[in-house]
């Protein structure tokens, strides 16, 4: 699940046939009049029985759908994992379609047909949970972490020989291990074996931050030993986290830290593409401006605001499919009162016309 799934999506040829974007928050409920039903299964259950009234009588539209309506079923059912908190699927058997995406972080409800997907929730997503690399460590031990989409999964080891082997889950996480070195040599000596290690692991995940904990001893001989390429991806704050922290405790720790940074990343960029529109250079603003922008390939980043309501859905969805099917990133700001005011829609440029 990544930014190639999405431009699979966005690259998807409509028909006449229906295609079902489904969002769904799949987490129990704790109270109300049914606690332990999930609140995703209900609208689903009503929104697929409206959807398929409005397909009769009956033809290639209404059997592409009922397909898909089995086919959903049958993955709740048997496929689905309990432990998931929001699930999305897309999915026009006419067009053989079908995806699923299980994560960590919440969707809101929505099932949406239509000709093409609609990948709104899905953009958003991928921003605000952007791969992150999580090192804590002591002066002869470290554990390392991926974050991706809202789960938290620590990878491991060394073996024998002292080769680094990581071994991938196939949804994208790593399998759950320690990864831990003890050494009798000096502590910079083992900071630089696990500043190398993490930044095999970066490469490896494509992640685009690294968050690192510990101690006050160990984490500035282990910051000290990463590459200048590594560094600029670093967070600036180092938390204080004990080695034997329990890893659900890890995650609420660095859960903050991610929004703050996202938050900080969007509002820079709004920042950025204003002042370069106001001197004529690599930035557009307003619906019209980034439109042309995204159908001339012009585009670095696409910056809308989540709440605005100057974005309908339709122009919302298609300038996600633009950006995506053009190599462009998707930058959701928030509580962004100038960016608010012009609009809410704007663009980072590759170059001008």
């Amino acid at each position: 699940m990544n930014e190639n799934l999405m431009r699979e999506l966005a690259e998807f040829e409509p028909t006449e046939m229906p295609v079902l974007s489904i969002y769904l928050d799949m987490r129990p409920q704790a109270t109300g009049g049914n606690p332990g039903v999930r609140s995703g299964e209900i609208v689903l259950k009503d929104r697929l029985h409206e959807i398929e009234k409005a397909y009769r009588p009956r033809g290639e539209d209404l059997d592409s759908f009922l397909e898909d309506k089995e086919k959903i079923e049958n993955f709740l059912e048997n496929e689905f994992s309990s432990e998931t908190q929001s699930l999305a699927i897309f999915a026009c058997s006419a067009k053989n379609l079908w995806e699923t995406i299980e994560v960590g972080t919440t969707f809101e409800n929505e099932v949406v047909v239509g000709k093409i997907p609609d990948l709104f929730q899905f953009a958003n997503l991928l921003d605000k949970h952007e791969k992150t690399i999580v090192a804590v460590i002591d002066t002869n031990t470290a554990r390392f972490f991926v974050t991706a989409y809202g789960d938290l999964e620590e990878i491991e080891t060394l073996d024998d020989t002292n080769k680094k082997m990581f071994r991938k889950r196939a949804m994208g996480g790593w399998k759950q291990k320690k990864y831990q070195q003890n050494i009798d040599n000096n502590r910079e000596d083992f900071a630089k074996d696990a500043a190398h290690a993490v930044e095999e692991l970066i490469e490896k995940e494509g992640a685009k931050k690294l968050i690192i904990a510990g101690d006050e001893v160990s984490t500035p001989l282990f910051q000290d030993a990463l590459t200048q390429k590594t560094q600029e991806i670093l967070s600036e704050e180092v938390l204080r986290i004990d080695i034997r922290t329990p890893k659900d405790e890890i995650a609420e720790e660095i859960r903050g830290v991610l929004e703050e940074y996202e938050n900080e990343q969007s509002h820079d960029n709004a920042d950025k593409a204003i002042a370069e529109f106001k001197r004529d250079g690599l930035g557009a603003i307003g619906a019209k401006a980034t439109k042309f922008a995204l159908e001339n390939g012009q585009v670095e980043t696409l910056l809308m605001d989540v709440s605005s309501d100057s974005l309908t859905e339709e122009i919302r969805n298609e300038f996600i499919r633009l950006a995506s099917t053009s190599g462009a990133n998707v930058d959701m700001v928030e509580n962004h009162e100038k960016f608010t005011s012009i609009g809410g829609v704007g663009a980072l440029l590759r170059y001008k016309i």
